[in-house]
Parts: C-alpha cells; structure tokens; sequence
C-alpha cells in the first residue's frame, strides 16, 4: 500500500493505495498503540475533535475543503464521554462513506449494540448515535436503498432522536414518532440546509429564509 498523510492538528488525512475489503485494514489500524481511525472511504471525510465550532474550523481549515454536501454537530455529552471518539460525526465502522450526526437517545442502545456485534461489527465508543451509523450501513450493504433504510430505522430504534445521514451521493434527515428534537429545514431548487434553529440558517445566509419543522416520522433523502 501506498500512503500520503497531511497533518491537521490532532488527526491527520492518509492517502492509501488499497483494493481490499476495508475491515481488514481498519481493524490493523486501530490495533496500533494509540492509533484511532476517524474514517476510510473514497469520498466522505470526517473531522471531528473537542472544542468549538470555530476552533475546530480554524485547526482543520475546514473553509478549504471542497464537496457538494456536508454534515456537522456541536454536542454536549450527556451520557458519554467528553472525547474525540465519543465526537460527532460518526463514522460507520468499517463500511466506507457513511457518516451520521444524531440528536436524542437511543432508549434500546444496548439491544442493538450486542445485535450489531454479533453480526461480527466493532465500534469505537459507547455513544449511541453510533449504532445508527452502522445499522444503516448494514443496510446499504444488503442492498437497501437510503430511504427505506431509514424507514426501517424509525420501527428498529426506541426513543426520542434526529438524525442525519450522509453518504458519498446522498444526505438523509429522519425524526422518530414524537418528532422533540429540533430540526428546521431550508430547501431550494439547488440548495438543502437543516440546523437546529432557524436562526443558524439566517446567520449562514445572511438574510430571512422560509423553513419548516419536518413532521413525526419523516424521512427526506436527497441525491447529491
């Protein structure tokens, strides 16, 4: 294998040369002494790390990536740890390009969490959101599309949660029955923009925008 690094302060890009199936290489990788992987894929990048919003954007230079949609979340931990692992977004470990970021609890975590690994699947924290993650991971690989996935996720997971999802051709938002946790949504001919607050999109756009409050149970996909 061939690999190219760039520094980015706490975590760095590597390059790899690799034509084979990913768990492999991402079980090596995190069984090095203090080695930890954020991410493998060809085409979604995570960066994630502790701080704010505008501290981590100035550490990783987030202004110069390049891509069509992206997804981010600022949390205070409430039943995990304060650290990089237990940091959105969340990666799907070991499928390539699956990222979520959640809002809410997961009441029946640990019922899929053992489910999950006894299908074989490893996970890098104790954090619930990252259950979401691999389940619908799972799913693409079984040949799912997205938004039945995601269907299929509402009936799966008990609680109060918001979830986005985003793949290399496909951002996802789903809210479950009760429909608490706050999400508003912007959405153009050529542009989607969801925050938790309307006036977050305002601050983005620099200007009033029409939103609105996805409803219980939806699910919206877009092919990006």
């Amino acid at each position: 294998a061939t690999i190219h690094t760039e520094s980015g302060g706490y975590a760095f890009r590597a390059t790899i040369r690799y034509g084979g199936d990913l768990k492999p290489l991402a079980d090596y990788l995190e069984d090095i002494d203090g080695c930890e992987v954020l991410s493998l894929g060809n085409s979604l990048e995570i960066v994630k790390d502790l701080g704010d919003a505008e501290s981590v954007h100035e550490q990783y230079q987030l202004g110069n990536l390049k891509g069509t949609h992206g997804i981010g979340h600022v949390r205070m931990a409430t039943e995990s740890d304060v650290d990089l692992a237990s940091a959105h977004p969340y990666w799907a470990y070991p499928f390539a390009d699956v990222s979520v970021v959640h809002n809410g609890q997961l009441t029946n975590y640990h019922v899929w969490r053992r489910r999950l690994e006894r299908m074989g699947h490893r996970f890098q924290s104790e954090c619930d959101s990252e259950i979401i993650a691999v389940y619908l991971a799972q799913q693409l690989e079984n040949g799912m599309p997205l938004e039945t996935a995601m269907k299929h996720s509402l009936d799966d997971f008990d609680g109060v949660f918001t979830y986005l999802v985003a793949t290399g051709n496909e951002l996802g938002v789903a809210k479950d029955e009760m429909a608490a946790k706050p999400l508003v949504l912007m959405e153009t001919d050529d542009l989607v923009v969801m925050a938790s607050e309307e006036m977050a999109i305002r601050a983005l756009m620099g200007r009033e925008v029409e939103s609105r409050d996805p409803f219980e149970r939806e699910v919206l996909t877009w092919q990006v």
